[in-house]
């Protein structure tokens, strides 16, 4: 896997931004049998006739049934439905099943550089001696100079088992490496921890994909065998996943009760609750406007039973969950089918959390979150503060 991060685009949404970016602008689209009566259907035959008639120009259908419909989901008006294209759904699924196929790293592009934010445990790119913080310059005869970065990030990625050479350095203008590594099935690394001063343990949750809380639940116990007296959990920048990994995360954090509510279009309820086992320490939650879906809900749930701090910047707001719909050319539509609901029966849906305790970064800690140390992040250090 090879993710990358910018302009605050989670791994996920950019997998199919570049077709709904464009979706707006489209006007030709390609009308299958079997479209329903009605405003869709008339609209989409009635182009589908005037190019079949009149277009002068080479009609790739597979490309215009793709933009066609990029255009119906974007026409929902719920920024949290989407469209992905065949090619992209193996990597979509991969990805929300915890794994991915690449050296093993997620990125940061942006001011004409490619930083490595994160390096997944036993990956290509750990094996390769790749950190964090290093700076990746080139890949395939490729540079980020020159090139630019989506250049390199798109020759880096690949199928697993071929080769890639990659250049990177550890500051900029440093001594540049230059490691050719096979790509891999890798498993994200979506939870880790470290024990900070004065017996506060830190556990970040990076997302919460399949595989996400047996993660959690081993830096958990790491931290507790260590002698964690309080934590502090990190949901920022945390783009969702699972309700299933969000729940089995609280169980042990929760005492009993409702965790989530699920509701269908027909009112069909699914309800996930917690048992009456806990681990009965302090805790503070960091969130931002990053933190989205089953990472606002995780942060709500403590915060409603009264067993968290909330400390951080207003969250985004979702309210909805989805699923995922395999089409017959194997594309996909990831469509909401649900609204969930606190513990306490609240809706987030536009609205999401405010924290307890607000605390902003500045435009250059945002900038640089993913590589702030604890002494240098004013949310940690207020969280830490308020736990005593």
């Amino acid at each position: 896997m090879f993710g990358w991060r910018e302009n605050k685009i989670s791994v996920s949404t950019a997998l199919f931004l570049c077709l709904t970016t464009a979706a707006a602008s489209v006007l030709g689209c390609y009308a299958a049998n079997g479209w329903r009566t009605g405003a869709v259907g008339d609209k989409l035959r009635e182009i589908d006739r005037l190019v079949a008639d009149r277009y002068v120009g080479e009609l790739d259908e597979q490309a215009v049934a793709d933009y066609a419909a990029v255009g119906y989901v974007t026409g929902l008006g719920d920024q949290w439905s989407a469209y992905i294209p065949a090619d992209q759904y193996a990597a979509y699924q991969m990805s929300s099943e915890g794994k991915g196929c690449g050296i093993g790293v997620t990125v940061v592009s942006g001011d004409g550089s490619v930083r490595v934010c994160l390096v997944y445990d036993d990956s290509p790119a750990a094996q390769a001696g790749m950190e964090k913080g290093d700076y990746i310059v080139g890949a395939e005869g490729l540079t980020v100079e020159k090139d630019g970065a989506d250049a390199v990030i798109n020759a880096i990625q690949g199928e697993e088992g071929t080769d890639v050479t990659v250049s990177f350095c550890k500051e900029p203008g440093g001594a540049v490496q230059q490691v050719t590594m096979q790509r891999a099935v890798v498993t994200q690394k979506m939870a880790w921890g470290q024990m900070l001063d004065g017996n506060v343990g830190y556990l970040r949750i990076e997302n919460f994909h399949e595989g996400a809380a047996a993660q959690f639940q081993q830096v958990l116990d790491g931290l507790m065998a260590d002698g964690a007296q309080k934590l502090v959990i990190d949901v920022r920048h945390n783009g969702g996943g699972r309700v299933k990994e969000m729940s089995e995360m609280l169980d042990p954090l929760l005492p009993e009760g409702t965790i989530m509510t699920l509701r269908t279009k027909s009112g069909s309820e699914t309800v996930y609750t917690s048992d009456a086992d806990m681990i009965d320490l302090p805790i503070a939650v960091l969130v931002d406007d990053q933190s989205i879906s089953a990472a606002e809900f995780f942060a709500t749930a403590l915060q409603e039973y009264g067993r968290a701090t909330l400390v951080g910047t207003h969250t985004t707001g979702k309210g909805r969950a989805q699923q995922t719909f395999e089409l017959s050319d194997g594309s996909a539509l990831n469509l909401s089918v649900e609204e969930y609901f606190t513990p306490n029966g609240n809706n987030l849906a536009g609205v999401g959390i405010a924290p307890d305790v607000e605390v902003a970064l500045s435009e250059e800690q945002t900038a640089n979150f993913y590589f702030l140390t604890p002494q240098d992040d004013p949310q940690l250090q207020k969280a830490v503060e308020i736990l005593g």
